[in-house]
């Protein structure tokens, strides 16, 4: 009796030291294995491109370089009366010239193009902002001198093939007046100025409008700007009408920058400028000494262009 009482207590202590774990039951077949424990391995954060190095340079001189060409207008030839002498202020003797026909920019000079050219030290803030903003935006492009224009205009030829130049004063009226043999309006592409010039009397104080292009009406063959804004230079220097000396008529292709010439013929008026000064047939005077001006700047033209 005593030994039954002994077994059925040993029997009892077993059948809980298995169900608290301390007894486990043997596994039939082949021995688990352990899984290895996995080594953790740590990457090596990947360093962020700068933004120079994310910014692909010459796509973006071709977005800025077809753009141009696509803003590119033809002028048909022909012969036209320059200048006013029946107006009360800024006469010039009127004169019959005969032109070839060119192309003639939609815009005068962008800061994007200029820089895409001409800015060799760019920083961080640069890349970036043209990284998000690829055609830039639309300022005109001032404060150059005639040097820097010159290789402005070599860097831009050699790296699209094509031949850009500066306008005579004759094409740059010509097209002011739209091609026509005679100007219909007062200003270019209208007898109201407010409708296509950014000027003195409708600046309402805000100067950054006149570095801004094309938010005024075009003229008849979509030239924006050509009265008002910013004033564009020609490759005619200042000097009277003479007959030993006339104006030049259509420029050849070695006309980039005026050579050796200290004054220079500016056309259309800038922002600053009175109404009665942004007549196409008025002429402003541009003293170069070496610097840029802030109302100065230049519109391309081509006389041909190359597909």
């Amino acid at each position: 009796m005593r030994r039954l009482f002994i077994t059925i207590i040993a029997i009892a202590a077993l059948t809980a030291a298995s169900a608290q774990g301390i007894i486990r039951p043997k596994t039939s077949g082949a021995a688990v294995k352990k899984k290895p424990a996995t080594t953790v391995r740590h990457k090596k954060p990947q360093r962020t491109p700068s933004p120079k190095e994310r910014f692909d340079m010459d796509a973006h001189r071709k977005r800025l370089v077809n753009k141009l060409l696509g803003d590119m207008v033809y002028v048909k030839g022909g012969t036209f009366t320059a200048g006013c002498d029946t107006v009360r202020f800024n006469k010039e003797r009127a004169r019959e010239i005969t032109l070839d026909g060119y192309y003639i920019c939609k815009y005068e000079l962008s800061m994007a193009l200029w820089d895409a050219f001409m800015k060799d030290n760019w920083w961080d803030g640069d890349y970036e902002y043209y990284t998000k903003n690829p055609m830039g935006k639309d300022y005109a492009k001032c404060n150059i001198s005639c040097k820097e224009i010159q290789t402005f205009l070599e860097r831009l030829n050699a790296y699209c093939g094509q031949e850009f130049r500066l306008p005579t004063e004759a094409e740059w009226e010509y097209a002011a007046i739209e091609g026509k043999p005679q100007a219909r309006y007062r200003f270019s592409g209208s007898n109201n100025a407010n409708e296509v010039a950014v000027y003195k009397d409708n600046l309402e104080g805000e100067e950054k409008k006149s570095y801004h292009m094309g938010c005024k009406k075009p003229n008849g063959l979509g030239l924006y700007d050509m009265s008002g804004g910013i004033a564009e230079m020609c490759y005619d220097p200042y000097n009277t009408y003479s007959p030993d000396r006339p104006v030049t008529p259509n420029g050849k292709k070695d006309y980039k920058c005026p050579p050796g010439e200290h004054t220079h013929v500016t056309k259309g008026g800038h922002y600053q400028s009175l109404e009665h000064e942004l007549y196409p047939w008025a002429r402003g005077l541009w003293i170069s000494d070496g610097y840029g001006a802030w109302y100065v700047t230049i519109r391309l033209v081509a006389t041909e262009i190359r597909k």
